[in-house]
């Protein structure tokens, strides 16, 4: 992929198409958007709103080369997560992992009865049977609890975790909620008020790599690391520079951007204050960068399934399920934090950005 970004848009397309195997039908679905291909999908469709969909090269993860698609406006986005890909020290590439794909459903309750936590207990199998008559085979049950919350009028919450699988699950676990809320109300004595799931920490997902810099660059981008660390101001625009990335092949892929943007922003609290997302050290003169984080995503239902270019990304990504799909997404966050702290702690994020800016003006 050397040079890619200096090759013409149709050399760039056949270069992809034969690398990820896509056919005819695949390259019309990324060059000739449709507007009444989304006439269902929103109310009052009058038309699309288009945005570029590129190509982040130089990523290897877990071993595996990668491709992969970028739906964003911003230029520099996609150079800086192929130039922070490059580099990656490690002969494996970017190591990342992804466990607990768990999605939350609350039921809020009004005025329960005094003994309602004791009632629940004693129903709990009823109510696990009710919930798994909402849930798709592949979709299992993690916990039920209960929780009387210090509030006037008296309050409390019932909240079902449930193993989405490869699935998001928020439509799932809205129908549990909502299916289930006659059964709570009817053994709790109380008023069901909200069903709903909370996108509070899903599916977590971890990447980590060295990466190849100059010791004293190493050096100033743990010093600006720290900065995002210890200050909040910081910290949000440094988070930003991060879901640049991930919000990106979110979008290419068909995600919910809004449920992994609240999830991530959540877990910079994690700790009592919003802070960094991703940690960066030197050790051993070598510069070492990880980034955990929440992703809420999907690679069954939803967009994923209904719109065409999204299943063309996917394709470019060798189908992935969702556990790979937030490993990749992960990855890419990690290596845009990268580049940012790089330019930011050389020769400032401008020089890079602007020329980018410029090309636009120029067509």
């Amino acid at each position: 992929m050397h040079g890619f970004h200096k090759r013409t848009l149709d050399d760039r397309i056949k270069i992809v198409a034969n690398a990820c195997n896509l056919d005819a039908d695949d390259i019309k679905t990324l060059t000739t958007p449709n507007p009444k291909n989304y006439d269902t999908y929103v109310e009052n469709v009058i038309g699309t709103f288009t945005l570029p969909m590129g190509v982040s090269t130089n990523f290897k993860i877990n071993s595996r080369n990668y491709l992969i698609p970028m739906v964003t406006e911003e230029p520099s986005v996609i150079a800086a997560a192929s130039a922070g890909a490059k580099a990656v020290q490690q002969k494996e590439g970017i190591m990342a992992t992804s466990y607990d794909s768990h999605l939350t459903g609350q039921i809020q309750i009004i005025k329960p009865r005094h003994d309602a936590d004791v009632k629940i207990k004693d129903r709990i199998d009823e109510i696990k049977t009710a919930i798994n008559t909402f849930l798709s085979k592949r979709m299992k049950i993690k916990d039920v609890t209960y929780e009387t919350l210090d509030l006037v009028p008296a309050m409390s919450k019932l909240e079902i975790v449930v193993d989405t699988g490869d699935a998001m699950g928020a439509n799932a676990i809205n129908t549990v909620c909502e299916g289930i809320a006659p059964l709570i109300e009817e053994i709790t004595g109380g008023r069901v008020l909200l069903r709903i799931l909370s996108n509070a920490m899903p599916r977590i997902a971890h990447a980590k790599a060295s990466f190849d810099v100059k010791e004293d660059v190493g050096n100033d981008i743990v010093l600006a690391y720290k900065f995002a660390e210890a200050d909040q101001k910081r910290a949000v625009t440094h988070n930003k520079g991060i879901m640049n990335g991930i919000d990106a092949v979110a979008n290419a892929t068909g995600q919910d951007t809004r449920a992994i943007e609240a999830a991530a922003h959540m877990y910079a609290c994690k700790n009592g204050r919003y802070s960094s997302l991703s940690e960066w050290k030197m050790h051993n003169g070598r510069l070492y960068g990880e980034l955990r984080m929440p992703l809420s995503i999907g690679v069954v239902g939803g967009m994923t399934k209904h719109h065409k270019t999204a299943t063309v990304a996917l394709k470019m990504l060798g189908y992935p399920d969702a556990e790979k799909l937030a490993e990749i997404m992960v990855s890419v966050g990690l290596c845009q934090n990268f580049s940012a702290l790089r330019a930011l702690s050389t020769d400032g994020i401008q020089k890079g950005h602007m020329k980018l800016h410029a090309r636009r003006q120029q067509s």
